[in-house]
């Protein structure tokens, strides 16, 4: 008991002795795919999205973020690609983090008996998360995030775009 007691502290000092001090880096992101149907008779839409991102801590505990996203909808007849870029940051309390971002995005969409379209938008976001240790210097990446659309569309749409998006993610994150 007493030796299962020491590794087990041993592990929580290893684990949180970690630092996130000026200079050091984050690179990770996120994956994911998903099957979607509206209903039983629908055709199923496949969503894959792959968000890498690169951080650069500034000051200790201050995370400039460098992120790039891509997302493909399709179907059997449409698709959509979403190519997003932007600037945010993060500020660490030990392994939780909250943050913002600012993201400009343009979406290319091809739909049956329709011509091609090209949408342009901007989104801020704010997010909240955790790093799981997985090893020293590797981290199990867990946030919730809120993105909203502001601005006018560009491109082929017209208005305003009020968009929202509340999401949970999941994905890597090395520190260097």
């Amino acid at each position: 008991m007493k030796k299962g007691l020491l590794v087990l502290f041993s592990l929580l000092l290893i684990t949180s002795a970690f630092a996130f001090t000026k200079g050091a880096m984050l690179v990770g992101g996120t994956a994911s795919i998903s099957i979607d149907k509206v209903d039983k008779d629908a055709d199923a839409v496949t969503i894959v999205e792959i968000a890498p991102e690169f951080g650069y801590f500034v000051i200790d505990k201050l995370c400039v973020d460098i992120i790039v996203a891509m997302q493909t909808m399709t179907d059997e007849d449409d698709s959509m690609t979403t190519v997003a870029a932007g600037l945010g940051g993060r500020y660490f309390f030990d392994k939780l983090y909250a943050g913002a971002d600012l993201q400009m995005a343009r979406a290319s969409m091809d739909i049956e008996g329709l011509p091609s379209t090209s949408v342009s938008a901007f989104y801020g976001a704010v997010k909240a998360g955790y790093l799981i240790p997985v090893s020293n210097k590797t981290f199990v990446d867990l946030r919730g995030l809120y993105q909203r659309g502001f601005g006018d569309y560009g491109g082929d749409r017209n208005g305003k775009n009020e968009e929202g998006h509340f999401g949970f993610k999941a994905g890597l994150q090395v520190l260097f």
